[in-house]
């Protein structure tokens, strides 16, 4: 096993590094990157040569200090935002002054060693609760903890606390600090409030081309390559989430000129994130209606109508037309087109761009794919930067390209199209009152007399998209590599009144291209529903009888049946009863024409709401996007502040969670006594929680690393003989929260301190007694800005690696200033170690912390990432659990069975908001999920194979069940279904709701008591597949009744109707994803019937 992971990890490092190198690769980085990585190079050599002058040098203290500033600059990112740099500034500055406080009081406890070790592991056990909580806290635990055990190591040296020292130690952070804020903001400058406007336009293109391919799917017009991209596309969506939210936590620390404030981007990413929900929906019901209709037959049943595909086609148009405004609102046309050009290459340039000089295809960035079949399938089950991205083959990012060059295509054609008929209507409308005597500097009339306007251009593009769409698809799509055929230039104009018109009028020519298309879509599901197309029998299931338990089993029968009690005709009638009662996908692999339409267009419902939503989505962050608002220097950390301040002085509810159910229900709240042993079990738990162990193995590791600095012996024959003082980001670092992360963080620090340290050597002993210098500073300086640049290149392309990239530089920076400055400095000119022996010290030193991190990760409160990422599954199962119950409760309150008297409004909000939160925390630990997923597929298989796959399956699951659930509460809302739904729908259906609900409160629990405990599922848990087909069936039932009543067809086609449908059928998926789980369950735990391999 050891030596094929081993031999993986270097098939896979020998490809990146060739992909890396390639002159291909380094050609398609961008701008930003290579700025970033000569301003960190910059930042870093600029350090080094400055501490290598003498009059510089001396105007610290003690200079050999001057070293530490490498660990400073590092991690005060030079080469980033300057949003991400004052971030990382901030939190060190912090982390810093509380370290010097620290140090202070180690100074003078110097005469109690005992007292000084039980100090510093207090300060660390804090330092690290607050460096879990993510990665921007990295800076201050590094600058604190480091800073501080300066404290011990000169009371060591010195005998006592001196200020000097302290001050010397503190003016070495602080040109660290000085020079990375110098290089970020004094050379060319990028700020995050830039960087979150570019993020805003990816993740935008991202849902135009997963809304274009929707649209195509639902029209039958994509092909196989456009499938599997659309495919890929709706898994890898909700990468951006983490990125948007990091980007805007950058943003809020800088100082920036803008139109936009921090409440306005605030709401651009929940306005983003609300289009990429609503496009999960739309795809997710394109994937329901496929599977119970592959043929299509209810798509062209819908679209059959000329001016349902017309009103179709106007609103696929209007998607990228007003994307393509709020682009431009956010970056200028300028900008947009090099962004275009940009994430758009000619696929095959990009194929042959990725090819080496042997001819062979190179890897792409996220791993080699010329492993064997077994890595490949491995690879693919990885999660990426999010979770529900997938590291794609070389082939799917050559469609991905191919597919998105079709697309720009296809939205450039129809803008152009588009703004010359507009602008045509517009000189004609203007030419026609100069004719009729208005002056030309008459005033453009308000907005609302604009509708006839807006009518008249939408009928032309009309005509223009009918033209279009009478022809096959392919007639009309660019093939890439091809000149569009027929393509005119596009119409310019410099007339105000044409171009505020033609700005003015796209989101309402959009906005009433989607109410056309909604109504057309509306009228033929009513008039399928009305003239029995949909095929359902006008019988309420509801109102049968429940069968026999004969006739429940009559398919598993004995097929020779002797007994004399029993004619063999009665039990033929009930084996055919039987077969009737199962589920079609039971009874044939292949289900007729009709009832697989009548399932699809139900399922159509959920398209509409999803589309609604989309359009909905994109009016409001045009909104946002094109609102007039002043340009100005805008101190978003002093806005930043103030909204937390209020946050705190704000008064809170006046009702809890509890005490609003409460009073819902119609009952009296008694809060429950706080008893004292509920406090002492409730800090218990805190204190074993996984945050609270992982500070305390980091704070006795560092405590055990003082004994080697404190105890008479080991001070003498090993913390000062071989240098020990530096080994102590050793310790702090590579104890991670599992031990899968620790692994990962070893080969970092092997490969980042070995790495630095050797070509520090190299460097020393090439450059020794040149120009009259024992070491040559020149070569050093030089030398070292290479080293540099390949350290930052290395970061900055893949972050995750910055342990590695931190210790290449502390590795090379730390070793030959110390050699030089202890040989070439008067001042401190003294013996010292040669740089061999100093090398052989590094790596004792490095060998030393590892096997104290190794004893205490391996031995004490040991965390594998497999065992963690088990508890953090059924984590989310609980909560996913919890949230059903709460959203049940809710919908029950908002639409029960009876003529309830209304609820209170506010405790309804109440529990409406804490839906909400738990939605936002329950996503935020299926996010959470996917490091862990990371360090446990890196850990040894001892005992039983990782099975990655089918873990990855259940998170995925997880994932679809809480946009199910999400999209139910969306579609009850605050105040649940009108009078008629509620009184002809909700009450009549009422106990297929709660017999559904018992059976999902009951999947849920046995799904996360499995993962909890390790244990299978029984085979026969019960199914709620033949409930909610029961469900849709009476709902179709009652809704064909419904549309003979003289009122009814005005009914279905309101709104509140579509979001009954839409209700059962998230509802409906969410039963069946839980039973899809039970399988993935199986899997994992294995057989039922046998005993349980984890127990015995």
């Amino acid at each position: 096993m050891a030596s094929e992971w081993l031999a993986k990890r270097l098939r896979r490092a020998k490809s990146e590094l060739r992909h890396g190198f390639s002159p291909s690769r380094l050609r398609d980085h961008g701008p930003r990157l290579w700025l970033g990585v000569g301003k960190a190079t910059l930042a870093l050599t600029l350090l080094l040569l400055l501490s290598c002058i003498h009059s510089f040098a001396t105007l610290t203290p003690d200079p050999t200090v001057l070293s530490n500033a490498f660990l400073v600059v590092v991690g005060a990112y030079p080469g980033g935002s300057t949003g991400k740099c004052f971030q990382a500034v901030t939190l060190g500055l912090l982390g810093l002054g509380l370290g010097a406080l620290v140090y202070a009081i180690l100074g003078f406890l110097a005469h109690a060693p005992t007292a000084q070790g039980f100090v510093f592991a207090a300060w660390v056990y804090c330092a690290a609760l607050v460096r879990f909580g993510g990665p921007k806290y990295i800076s201050f635990y590094l600058y604190g903890v480091l800073f501080s055990f300066n404290g011990i190591y000169r009371s060591i040296t010195t005998g006592g606390f001196d200020r000097q020292l302290l001050l010397a130690d503190f003016i070495s952070y602080a040109w660290g600090v000085a020079i990375a804020l110098a290089v970020n903001v004094l050379v060319l400058p990028t700020t995050a409030e830039e960087g979150l406007r570019r993020l805003l336009v990816t993740s935008l293109q991202h849902v135009a081309t997963l809304a274009h391919l929707t649209c195509k799917t639902f029209a039958r017009e994509l092909d196989a390559e456009e499938s599997e991209v659309r495919h890929v596309l709706a898994k890898s969506l909700r990468s951006d989430y983490l990125a948007l939210d990091a980007q805007l936590d950058e943003m809020k620390y800088e100082v920036a000129v803008s139109r936009y404030s921090l409440r306005q981007f605030r709401e651009m990413i929940g306005a983003v994130q609300g289009l990429q929900q609503a496009l999960i929906t739309s795809s997710s019901a394109i994937d329901l209606i496929d599977s119970v209709d592959p043929r299509g037959t209810s798509s062209r049943r819908l679209l059959s109508d000329a001016e349902t595909a017309r009103t179709f086609a106007e609103f696929r148009s209007g998607i990228d037309l007003v994307i393509a405004e709020i682009i431009d609102e956010l970056l200028g046309p300028v900008a947009v087109k090099e962004i275009l050009d940009e994430s758009v290459q000619d696929p095959e340039k990009a194929a042959a761009e990725r090819t080496d000089e042997d001819g062979a295809a190179q890897a792409p960035p996220d791993g080699a794919h010329e492993h064997s079949s077994e890595d490949d399938a491995e690879d693919q089950g990885q999660l990426g930067v999010a979770l529900h991205t997938t590291p794609t083959p070389v082939a799917t990012q050559e469609k991905m390209v191919s597919v998105a060059a079709k697309l720009k295509r296809e939205v450039q054609e129809a803008e152009l199209r588009h703004r010359r008929i507009r602008e045509d209507f517009v000189r004609e409308r203007s030419d026609s009152r100069r004719r009729h005597g208005s002056s030309p500097s008459t005033s453009r009339p308000p907005t609302p007399s604009l509708a006839p306007s807006v009518r008249a251009a939408s009928a032309r593009i009309s005509s223009d998209d009918r033209g279009r769409s009478a022809t096959r698809q392919s007639d009309d799509t660019v093939v890439p590599g091809e000149e569009p055929a027929g393509q005119e230039p596009a119409v310019s104009t410099t007339d105000p009144e044409v171009a505020a018109v033609t700005r003015e009028s796209v989101v309402l020519v959009f906005q009433r291209a989607w109410d056309a298309f909604a109504r057309a879509q509306q009228n033929a599901l009513v008039t399928l529903i009305k003239d029995g197309s949909v095929q359902v029998d006008d019988v309420l299931l509801i109102e049968a009888g429940m069968p026999s338990i004969k006739e429940m089993y009559a398919d598993r029968l004995p097929k020779a049946w002797t007994s004399s009690l029993i004619t063999n005709t009665q039990l033929a009638r009930l084996r055919s009863r039987g077969e009737s009662l199962v589920a079609p996908s039971i009874v044939s692999e292949a289900p007729s024409e009709e009832t697989a339409c009548s399932e699809a267009l139900t399922k159509s419902y959920s398209l509409l709401f999803g589309l609604g939503q989309l359009t909905e989505g994109l009016c409001f962050l045009h909104d946002l996007a094109s609102r007039e608002e002043p340009i100005k220097l805008r101190f978003y950390l002093i806005r930043m502040l103030v909204e937390k301040v209020r946050r705190l002085s704000k008064p809170k509810d006046d009702l809890n969670l509890p005490q609003a159910l409460a009073v819902l229900h119609g009952r009296e709240y008694v809060e429950p006594p706080k008893k004292f042993t509920q406090r002492i079990i409730r800090i218990e738990r805190w204190t074993w929680s996984q945050r609270s162990t992982y500070a305390a193995k980091v704070a006795m590791a560092s405590a055990v690393y003082v004994v080697f600095a404190l105890a008479p012996v080991l001070q003498e024959r090993v913390f000062l003989k071989i240098g020990q003082n530096s080994a102590l980001i050793t310790v702090i670092v590579a104890i991670a929260p599992t031990l899968g992360g620790t692994l990962s963080t070893w080969l970092f620090q092997i490969s980042g301190t070995g790495a630095g340290a050797l070509v520090g050597l190299v460097v020393l002993e090439i450059f020794k007694d040149v120009g009259g210098y024992r070491y040559n500073p020149y070569g050093i300086v030089v030398f070292g800005m290479l080293w540099f640049a390949w350290s930052s290149y290395k970061f900055l392309l893949h972050p995750a690696k910055y342990t590695q990239s931190l210790l290449y530089v502390i590795g090379y920076g730390t070793f030959v200033l110390q050699e030089y400055l202890f040989n070439d400095l008067p001042e401190t000119e003294r013996a010292f170690a040669a740089p061999p022996l100093r090398f052989g010290y590094i790596i004792a030193s490095l060998a030393i912390s590892m096997g104290i991190s190794a004893v205490f990760q391996l031995l004490f409160f040991r965390q594998p990432a497999r065992h963690r990422l088990r508890l953090q599954l059924a984590e989310v199962m609980f909560a996913a659990s919890a949230y059903n119950t709460l959203l049940q409760a809710f919908v029950n309150l908002v639409a029960p069975a009876d003529e309830a008297p209304t609820p209170r409004p506010e405790a309804l909000a109440k529990v409406h908001r804490e839906l909400v939160k738990r939605e936002n925390r329950i996503q935020a630990a299926i996010l959470a999920l996917a490091p862990t997923y990371a360090f446990a597929k890196v850990e040894p298989k001892f005992q039983a194979p990782f099975k990655s796959e089918t873990i990855l399956k259940v998170m995925r699951s997880q994932q679809v069940i809480l946009d199910r659930l999400r999209e139910a509460r969306t579609a009850v809302g605050l105040h649940g279904f009108n009078a008629t739904i509620h009184r002809d729908f909700a009450n009549v259906l009422f106990p297929y709701r709660l017999h559904s609900q018992r059976l999902s409160r009951t999947l849920f629990y046995l799904s996360a008591t499995s993962l909890m405990c390790k244990s299978q599922l029984a085979r026969d848990v019960p199914s709620s597949k033949p409930t909610w087909s029961s469900f849709e069936h009476d709902a179709l039932v009652l809704s064909r009744r419904m549309s003979n009543l003289p009122r009814g067809e005005e009914e279905l086609k309101r709104p509140g109707f579509l979001r009954y449908w839409f209700y059962l059928v998230s509802l409906g998926s969410v039963s069946a994803e839980l039973e899809e789980l039970e399988g993935h369950l199986g899997v994992l735990f294995g057989d039922p019937d046998v005993s349980n391999p984890y127990l015995t």
